[in-house]
């Protein structure tokens, strides 16, 4: 019986995989000929030593450290969740890399829309240090969760010989992992400062492709000019966009039309038409026509000329979309009736009376958790409409320096205006309050507790408002919680790989204090299940079996199982007739050899290939 690889998804593998289906005339005992893919590229190698590109101290690690597979894992924590057993959100607590890396299998190619508003490298805010060798442990040590002297969190000053570096090594191996997890059509936002938008611009280039920049938004994000800055007011912050494929993205939503966008349609024929503003009928060359109707000659204008060609213009007076005026040297005007308008293209302007300003946004927050515990968050205005501009109703929105939790309480906030049923992933590194803070005399000991607390406080609120709004009962306010940690398995666990082999770990394989949901959900996630499936708990006498997503895959950790269970399994997979199900069991389970055996043989021989052990 198979075992199952403890690790994240091996990029490095799957590219070298792509590859080989590209081009497999490369290949020469699995190694890459180098020379003959340059033949078949042909003249889109560039060999010149002078060639544009962007380089500096770490990005060859930064690069392999994206690659490089983890072997930790998620651990459900569900007394910092809420309706645990119906809800579709996520919150994770944890280094984001790890993180990014532990859900490639899952939530590949499923994300509609990334937002984060990762440190700015002012000098003054904390840069969380990789380790290249192994960078699991050190999330272990900067959480205390090991006896070892570990990294804490710092700020990278200004006075740093490697200020700059050090941030991009932070941000690009992050952001060459969130990609692979936006869908074709997905689009990636990013706030940031003066400090580095040149660099992020640079990196995201590289990672994205110069040809996936969409747009670089300037939010207005203050009202009142600022006398105490030294030279100029700084009034504003950049949002960075970049889709996955442009090629693959045929339009932004329009969002919604304002009074104020509406204030020009005052015209009305009465004709049942209704309101229109009108417009004007010139396009740039020479149609080489006058109009002429009722008497009256309008000349074509000139350089520019009339928008439309001549069987056109005329179909459209005769329908009475054209104003003609009585004053025949006065220019003709189209009209622009306002229910055929669609909604309004954005701008790449967001003033603050549309979304909102860092004062409002304190206010909010301050409002909601009776207190100042988070410092510089984001409007949710501001996060509803980037959401509303590029997310479907059942999108999955990830946050990845998710903070104050701004953009899980936009997304539900958004889902209650519209009925949608967009689903938001959070991942906060549990980084420390300060002891002196309002945030810690609360007792959020890190901005992991304000994020979790504020959507839970938010999510009632947004019921409370909405209560009299129909089918507002189904408003998914909830949100699992997982936490990263080492592997559950001991196998897949460093921590145990190093220690002399015991008969106790030939018996259990599972790291001690560890319960049978944190394995659950381990294996859930490194076989690439959706961390929200359902799932479904089978008893047969005194053994479980968990059938995951509706038969995707069925698991007894168990031990002496026997027949009963793999005939309840293909019980199971009868009624659920999913494709390509997969069976997973403790290797050390069985109650012997034989009856191991035989339970692959049976399983096999009724259409379920994989079935695998831990």
């Amino acid at each position: 019986m198979e075992k199952i690889n403890g690790e994240s998804m091996d990029i490095e593998r799957e590219n070298i995989k792509r590859l080989k289906e590209i081009f497999p005339e490369v290949f020469t005992e699995d190694k890459i000929d180098f020379e003959k893919l340059q033949l078949i590229l042909g003249e889109d190698i560039e060999e010149s030593e002078e060639r544009y590109s962007f380089n500096w101290n770490g990005k060859r690690d930064a690069i392999r450290l994206s690659q490089t597979p983890t072997t930790g894992t998620l651990r459900p924590d569900k007394d910092n969740s809420k309706n645990w057993d119906e809800t579709e959100n996520l919150y994770i607590e944890g280094d984001n890399l790890e993180v990014l890396k532990l859900l490639q299998k899952s939530y590949h190619g499923k994300i509609k829309m990334i937002y984060i508003d990762p440190p700015y490298n002012t000098g003054k805010d904390f840069v969380y240090k990789d380790n290249y060798r192994d960078n699991m442990k050190n999330y272990l040590e900067f959480t205390e969760q090991v006896d070892e002297e570990g990294h804490k969190l710092s700020t990278n000053t200004d006075t740093s010989g490697r200020y700059h570096t050090d941030w991009l090594n932070m941000m690009y191996p992050r952001l060459r992992l969130a990609r692979n997890l936006l869908t074709d059509d997905g689009v990636i936002f990013i706030s940031i400062d003066d400090n580095e938008v040149h660099n992020l611009r640079k990196i995201c280039d590289e990672v994205f492709g110069e040809d996936n920049f969409v747009a670089n938004f300037i939010w207005q994000k203050t009202y009142s000019t600022k006398n105490n800055n030294k030279y100029v007011s700084e009034d504003h912050d950049y949002i960075l966009c970049f889709s996955k494929d442009i090629g693959k993205i045929n339009q932004f939503n329009r969002l919604a039309r304002t009074k104020e966008s509406d204030r020009y349609y005052k015209y009305d024929d009465n004709d049942g038409r209704g309101l229109y503003r009108l417009d004007n009928i010139t396009a740039a060359g020479q149609r080489g026509y006058d109009i002429e109707y009722n008497g009256k000659t309008y000349k074509e204008p000139y350089p520019s000329g009339w928008r439309f060609k001549e069987e056109t213009m005329y179909k459209l007076i005769k329908d009475n979309r054209i104003y003609l005026p009585e004053d025949a040297d006065k220019r003709p005007q189209v009209k622009r009736y306002l229910n055929e308008q669609e909604g309004l293209i954005s701008k790449t302007i967001l003033p603050y009376e549309l979304v909102g300003h860092t004062d409002s946004a304190n206010r909010k927050l301050f409002n909601l958790l009776q207190d100042k515990l988070f410092d510089y968050p984001k409007p949710v205005e501001l996060m509803k409409y980037l959401c509303a501009l590029v997310s479907n109703k059942d999108s999955i929105i990830l946050d990845f320096f998710s903070g104050s939790s701004t953009t899980a309480h936009a997304v539900m906030d958004l889902n209650a205006e519209d009925g949608g049923n967009r689903k938001f992933i959070m991942v906060q590194l549990p980084e420390p309050t300060d002891e002196k803070s309002e945030a810690y005399k609360a007792g959020y000991k890190t901005i992991a507790d304000i994020g979790r607390e504020r959507i839970r406080r938010a999510g009632d609120k947004i019921l409370e408002d909405n209560k009299d709004k129909e089918g507002i009962e189904d408003l998914d306010i909830g949100f699992k919680s997982f936490k990263l940690d080492s592997s559950n398995i001991k196998e897949w666990n460093p921590e145990y790989m190093d220690k002399d082999f015991t008969m106790e770990n030939l018996v259990n394989n599972f790291v001690p204090n560890r319960n049978e949901e944190d394995i659950l959900y381990e294996i859930i996630l490194k076989y690439g299940i959706d961390l929200t499936a359902p799932i479904e708990e089978h008893k047969v006498n005194g053994k479980t079996i968990y059938n995951v997503g509706f038969g995707a895959i069925y698991i007894c950790l168990d031990n002496h199982i026997d027949n009963d269970v793999v005939e309840e399994i293909l019980k199971l997979n009868e009624e659920n007739k999913m494709p390509n199900p997969m069976v997973v069991f403790k290797d050390t389970g069985f109650k012997n050899d034989e009856i191991k055996l035989n339970a692959k043989l049976s399983l096999n021989d009724n259409g379920i290939e994989e079935v695998v052990s831990i």
